[in-house]
């Protein structure tokens, strides 16, 4: 199973809905979103994953974004608790110092039990309150999932606890202009060897990355990051970057010399149908009719593409191993 770990902000929710809605998102995906804000995208996210009966884990106590301070104000603590009382909603929560009060409020406002929480774990410091929280009568309950970094510690002791491993596989660099120097690089192979290594699943930040910032800016540089599979189906990734990098203007001109790169490669590769995806469909769309989306819509179609992808290698490896 893949859990991508998405943040709450607007396009990279519409990403998942537009997903869902066309019946894209395979079954062994199930999102971790981590809100930012109360939103309407928010709130039409979660509903689409509910009429499609769905699964979605939604954190309740989000370490980034304005909703971690917002939700000491109880009008929006209220809403934000009736918003993702759904059906569709698995219960995400951050381990911290004052865990064991925040999940008992969960227990009690959710009708749950421990066993229906996601846990996400960051500080291995913290693993004994995990483990006085999850005994009961003397015997050690497990939470929905365990998601936990790449550290030995977590699989020493919380052995065969439902593990699924969070690593960070997108290189963030500090400007769109400098992946014209690593165009090409490894992303990653989790998917193909997650169980062998003892994991029930694995997650990372999709193509955005860990790092948080909620300040936008103009970039100089417009940079495409599309994945795609090697020979072996582990996942590498290209940056297609424009080539008037100069100052902020012409954003629609920058686009279409990163699309103009991406689609050439494209062609080059004779890729099979595993690469034919929505999202690649609409770049192809884009640049036939010459229109620039803007930049979010085309971090939108970077995530969708990469979900969808994974998604087709994790069925196709079901299959071949049912076969």
């Amino acid at each position: 199973m893949y859990y991508p770990l998405i943040r709450g902000r607007q396009y990279d929710l519409l990403a998942l809905r537009e997903l869902i809605t066309r019946d894209l998102l395979s079954k062994r995906i199930i999102p971790i979103i981590e809100p930012i804000k109360i939103s309407p995208t928010l709130v039409s996210t979660i509903k689409c994953f509910e009429e499609r009966e769905k699964k979605i884990i939604v954190v309740t106590n989000p370490k980034v974004g304005a909703m971690k301070e917002e939700l000491s104000v109880e009008k929006i603590y209220i809403q934000y608790r009736e918003m993702i009382n759904s059906n569709a909603v698995i219960i995400g929560h951050h381990m911290n110092k004052q865990s064991e009060t925040q999940i008992g409020a969960n227990l009690d406002e959710f009708k749950i039990t421990l066993g229906d929480i996601a846990i996400i774990h960051s500080d291995r410091n913290l693993i004994d309150l995990y483990k006085q929280i999850y005994k009961d009568n003397g015997l050690l309950h497990s939470p929905c999932i365990n998601v936990v970094p790449q550290d030995s510690s977590y699989r020493r002791r919380l052995n065969g606890e439902k593990l699924v491993i969070l690593e960070d596989k997108f290189n963030k660099l500090s400007r769109n202009a400098d992946y014209a120097d690593c165009e090409h690089e490894f992303f990653s192979e989790e998917h193909l060897y997650f169980s062998v290594d003892g994991y029930i699943g694995y997650s990372d930040y999709s193509i955005v990355g860990a790092d948080y910032n909620e300040a936008g800016f103009a970039p100089y540089a417009v940079a495409i990051h599309i994945v795609f599979p090697n020979d072996e189906n582990a996942l590498e990734i290209m940056h297609f970057v424009s080539d008037s990098n100069e100052d902020t203007s012409d954003p629609a001109g920058k686009f279409s010399e990163a699309l103009g790169k991406m689609i050439t490669w494209l062609d080059e590769r004779n890729f099979n149908e595993i690469m034919s995806t929505y999202a690649i469909s609409v770049f192809r769309q884009h640049y036939e009719d010459g229109t620039y989306p803007g930049l979010p819509t085309l971090k939108k179609l970077s995530i969708m593409h990469h979900l969808e992808l994974v998604g087709k290698i994790l069925d196709r490896v079901e299959e071949n191993t049912k076969g």
